[in-house]
């Protein structure tokens, strides 16, 4: 009798929490419905093709929580890639091939038999080579997609995909599949390199450089890589193209081009293949014989082992008679000084650029002072070194000030500020001189949208604004990027979801082109689907 009254009791309890989490789910359950039903009158202003895109891509969102009617949308879908007009031109074609790939990657990790139907469409009997990698690539973007969850399966999507083309996207799916199943990521190792022999000298042989010998090519050290014996047939693989008797001189810069491409590996090539290396070394020597260009790239590089300090490549700089070969090295050694946490030797080396050597660096010297300041900025907070945040930041030409405020202010730690003061100042400046800026309007919602997340964070009540300054700056762009992009704006959902619903609802609404009127609402219902589902799990 005590244990049913003390079972009633709590019942009664739990029951209004029951009931406010129901409500809860219901309302955002309604938002997301009052969303899809904006994106469906947007599919009608769309061209046929575009229409399927957004049509998968409302039911890759609904898969879990509405399956009948997202099936509904994908063979809708399908079937519009499925239908060949009469007569239907190269470009068309084109187009057509091009919305299925899109369309692949997105139902791939979804129904494998529904995926079965696009790869009937894009059957590789029926391509050209351009669009079997296209196809490729799509299979390769879903493998990606669900490597976490299903390594397995990713690897035979990436198989499918070197059975098709000779995708270029396939280096991070090497990369996770060789941290998460080695064994499974040798095997598809082995498929890529006989894929690779097919065209040594071609541009996906030189991807697998880099996903054997990451660290040479510039990319982390820490990347896994295949086993040496695996690495050791790349080698040998190289050598085979390397070696290719030249039939006259053209062919022999080629082959000497070859020899320069591969600087980077001759370390490799010495400790792996140590028995051919003395064929590599006379290639070496023959091609610096031939050619002033690639004698000066290979000593480049030789002596780029050693110029492993600020101070040796600033002396190099100073022996360089070039141009190019100068300003190169002293970005570098900005760049290291920068790594270093040297932002004051980083800036001083920057801004000691000659006109000339600035002209040749071109945009990537004014991004610099913005991009490195924020770095910097960041550094400095973190060690609650405000003072010196505030003096890096304010030191920017004032050109470049609130790229750096605003960059500044979307690196910030997601945990949040442990002194809200003076981020709050930064982000108000930041707001300011955006709107004062030089920047053309149509590239200001790019810096408008990411300070919008930390306007709804530490200044709600200026949110509304800064959401209108964003739109107004969207509105002046004359053509929009089209739905079979990624989800480029996929980061605004957040922010947006803590508006006041109906002021968002106008904003976007304003929006005047239609591609991107969706892909702000597709990020919006991206957002307010996760919060329905974290109601339901809380």
């Amino acid at each position: 009798m005590k244990r049913s009254v003390s079972i009633c009791l709590l019942i009664l309890t739990l029951a209004p929490a029951i009931a406010a989490q129901n409500d809860a789910r219901a309302l955002w359950l309604v938002r997301s419905q009052t969303l899809t039903s904006d994106l469906l009158k947007d599919a009608a202003d769309l061209s046929s093709m575009q229409r399927a895109v957004l049509w998968m891509k409302l039911a890759q969102r609904w898969w879990r929580e509405d399956p009948k009617r997202a099936r509904i949308w994908v063979l809708d879908a399908i079937e519009v890639v499925e239908q060949v007009p009469n007569k239907e031109t190269p470009e068309e074609r084109q187009r057509r091939l091009e919305t299925a790939q899109v369309l692949l990657a997105i139902i791939t990790p979804l129904d494998q038999k529904l995926s079965n139907r696009l790869l009937t469409v894009l059957s590789p009997d029926k391509s050209t080579q351009d669009e079997g990698s296209g196809t490729a690539f799509a299979l390769i973007e879903a493998a990606t997609r669900i490597l976490e969850d299903n390594p397995k399966r990713a690897a035979e999507l990436g198989a499918l995909a070197l059975r098709t083309g000779q995708p270029s996207n396939i280096d991070p799916l090497f990369y996770g599949l060789r941290a998460r199943d080695p064994k499974l990521a040798d095997s598809l190792f082995v498929q890529a390199l006989a894929v690779a022999k097919q065209n040594p000298g071609g541009m996906f042989t030189n991807i697998l450089t880099y996903v054997a010998f990451p660290a040479e090519r510039g990319r982390d050290a820490n990347l896994p890589v295949p086993p040496d014996p695996l690495r050791i047939e790349l080698l040998q693989l190289l050598m085979t193209f390397i070696n290719t008797s030249p039939a006259n001189g053209e062919n022999n810069n080629l082959n000497c081009g070859a020899v320069a491409w591969l600087t980077p590996l001759f370390g490799p090539f010495e400790r792996l293949l140590p028995q051919q290396w003395p064929a590599l070394r006379q290639a070496i020597n023959t091609c610096q014989s031939v050619s002033p260009q690639i004698q000066q790239r290979i000593h480049d590089y030789s002596r780029n082992q050693q110029l492993d300090s600020v101070e040796s490549l600033l002396r190099a700089a100073a022996d360089a008679k070039e141009l190019e070969t100068r300003t190169n090295y002293k970005y570098r050694a900005a760049d290291l000084a920068k790594e270093h946490k040297d932002y004051e030797l980083a800036f001083k080396i920057l801004n000691d650029l000659s006109t000339d050597e600035r002209k040749l660096m071109g945009e990537s010297w004014d991004s610099c002072q913005w991009d490195w300041a924020a770095d910097g900025a960041i550094e400095h907070y973190q060690n609650s070194r405000f003072r010196e945040m505030n003096l890096l930041l304010d030191s920017v030409p004032s050109d470049f000030q609130p790229l750096a405020k605003a960059a500044f202010i979307y690196r910030l730690p997601k945990q949040g500020a442990s002194e809200t003061g003076p981020i709050i100042q930064i982000l108000n400046d930041a707001i300011t001189g955006l709107r004062r800026s030089n920047i053309p309007p149509a590239d200001k919602y790019n810096w408008y949208f990411p300070l919008l997340q930390a306007t709804v964070k530490y200044q709600f009540a200026d949110a509304n604004a800064v959401l209108k300054d964003a739109i107004a700056s969207l509105n002046q762009v004359k053509e929009a990027t089209e739905l079979n992009t990624a989800d480029y704006l996929k980061y605004i959902g957040t922010p947006l979801v803590e508006m006041d619903e109906f002021v968002v609802k106008d904003a976007l609404a304003s929006i005047t082109l239609v591609q991107t009127r969706a892909h702000l609402r597709l990020a919006l219902l991206d957002a307010t689907l996760q919060r329905m589902r974290a109601t339901s799990r809380n």
